[in-house]
């Protein structure tokens, strides 16, 4: 059921690595952060929250999560494959700030797909309608965070909260989606992911996390480094989506990650793939690409080998998830 829930109706997230949350407490939490990750968290509001990513000194990614406001301090919900690195980094960097760090007093449920929204009105009498805004929810927060092609929801709430809530869902027909169709649901809509789009070279702008940088909040870490590429150059390579079929064939083009896409016009590869899914009997892949071929609506081919013969495939670049 979960399989086709998330781009049908609705279902239970469960990515290959969990959401896992840190909150950020304390009297200097708000300074110290300021000082260190790339949003602005005046920007930041009890009801309105932010991607954002924490750099080394020369802009590379270390991790990125979503940021809220809540009474206890900043609460981060972040893949759990990345909340070590962010703990480690933020401890080594308080010397003399009142900041705490407590990590995973809160579980993150997300429900997604097109009938989330009805679902969540199920749950609760406020439900947010646009990009991390977010509003009370059982001692935490519901908030909008679609993680498929649709729209979808991210229950943030004390631990000791999560099965009550987890039974609720499922007396409400809200089934637990398998970890492919969880992946399928992140590539079709376009999101990064750390070890696939997201390296120890990236640079936020190259991943579809330009929404995460403030470029006039003043200084923080690695923001010198993005400021010159703004104001007198560009990266070098972006994130885009692509998806192929041929309507000839029965069998999906074996596209598997690491292969090329090539230029239509001098067949000179210029797009790698990072991601792929299958679906509907189309192969979704996320690829990153040279700016020079990144224009949305660019056709790029794939060749390789099928058996006997040489397979061609061919589709056309999208944009990624853009709040």
């Amino acid at each position: 059921m979960g399989d086709t829930d998330i781009f049908d109706g609705c279902a239970r997230l469960r990515p290959e690595s969990c959401l896992e949350t840190v909150v950020v407490g304390g009297p200097d939490a708000d300074d110290f952060l300021q000082r260190l990750i790339s949003c602005d968290l005046e920007r930041v509001q009890s009801e309105s929250g932010s991607r954002g990513t924490l750099l080394n000194g020369k802009g590379r990614i270390l991790a990125y999560f979503d940021v809220h406001r809540i009474e206890k301090g900043l609460l981060l919900v972040i893949d759990e494959e990345m909340s070590a690195v962010l703990i480690e980094q933020l401890e080594r960097l308080i010397i003399l700030e009142d900041v705490e760090l407590v990590r995973g007093s809160f579980g993150v449920i997300s429900i997604q797909g097109p009938a989330a929204a009805s679902k969540a009105e199920q749950l609760t009498d406020v439900v947010p309608g646009s990009f991390l805004a977010s509003a009370p929810f059982r001692g935490g927060r519901i908030v909008n965070r679609p993680r498929c092609p649709s729209c979808g929801f991210d229950l943030v709430v004390p631990l000791e909260k999560v099965e009550e809530i987890e039974r609720e869902l499922e007396d409400l027909a809200v089934p637990l989606a398998t970890s492919v169709s969880s992946e399928r649901a992140r590539i079709e809509a376009g999101f990064p992911r750390i070890g696939h789009e997201v390296t120890a070279r990236s640079l936020p702008p190259e991943v579809g996390l330009d929404d995460a940088i403030s470029y006039d909040k003043g200084c923080f870490v690695g923001q010198e480094v993005l400021a010159r590429i703004r104001t007198y150059g560009h990266v070098n390579r972006q994130l885009r989506r692509i998806s192929m079929a041929d309507p000839d064939r029965s069998e999906l083009a074996p596209i598997v990650v690491g292969d090329d896409l090539l230029s239509v016009e001098d067949a000179k590869a210029v797009a790698k793939v990072t991601s792929k899914t299958t679906g509907d009997g189309v192969v979704h892949l996320l690829v990153s690409v040279r700016r020079s071929h990144a224009e949305e609506g660019t056709t790029l081919n794939w060749e390789g080998q099928m058996g006997q013969d040489t397979g061609r495939y061919r589709g056309e670049l999208r944009l990624p998830f853009i709040p």
